[in-house]
């Protein structure tokens, strides 16, 4: 078959010209990567605080967002466990930026460490989480503006906010997206 006509039926059953002619898959064909990418949750409506807090939606409705599945396995991450969201405030500068978005890992762990997303009387915030030796848990902003606080580690919780005194971990930001301008 002449490789035109390769290409052209490619193009047409939605597969890689290189498998259609030598039975191997090109990894730079980047016209073809959506065979590869696997849809992941984006809350484009609510957004994480970096800042004294914000009340988001009760309960937003993601919308998906395709991504390589080689692009979170190199960042270690499940697509059953990644989302997506934006940042709004300075709290964090000059890590995060207003308008960024967070790719994060929603796969609990014990860890409570690194720049993290939570819910906190009702408010989606992002900011730095930090264990001390005494059972407390220090919330920190990267920018010096914002004074950091402490809760006991016995309020952090996993998952779905439950109403009650605790501090729900949505998920540790692995990823930050960012505007050159």
């Amino acid at each position: 078959m002449k490789v035109s006509t390769a290409i052209h039926l490619a193009e047409i059953c939605g597969v890689d010209p290189q498998w259609l002619l030598f039975g191997t898959r090109s990894d730079v064909d980047m016209h073809h990567a959506s065979s590869d990418g696997v849809g992941v949750a984006y809350y484009e409506e609510a957004e994480a605080s970096a800042g004294f807090g914000r009340y988001g939606h009760d309960r937003p409705e993601p919308r998906k967002v395709f991504v390589s599945r080689c692009f979170l396995e190199d960042l270690g991450l499940l697509p059953h466990h990644t989302i997506m969201l934006r940042v709004a405030g300075d709290s964090m500068e000059s890590t995060l930026k207003s308008g960024d978005r967070l790719i994060l890992n929603t796969a609990p762990t014990m860890l409570l460490g690194g720049v993290t997303v939570f819910v906190v009387n009702g408010q989606l915030m992002v900011k730095r989480l930090s264990p001390t030796a005494s059972g407390t848990v220090m919330i920190i902003s990267d920018n010096d503006r914002y004074p950091p606080q402490e809760a006991e580690i016995s309020r952090f919780r996993w998952g779905e906010a439950d109403g009650n005194d605790t501090i729900t971990v949505i998920g540790r930001v692995a990823y930050r997206l960012q505007a050159m301008s």
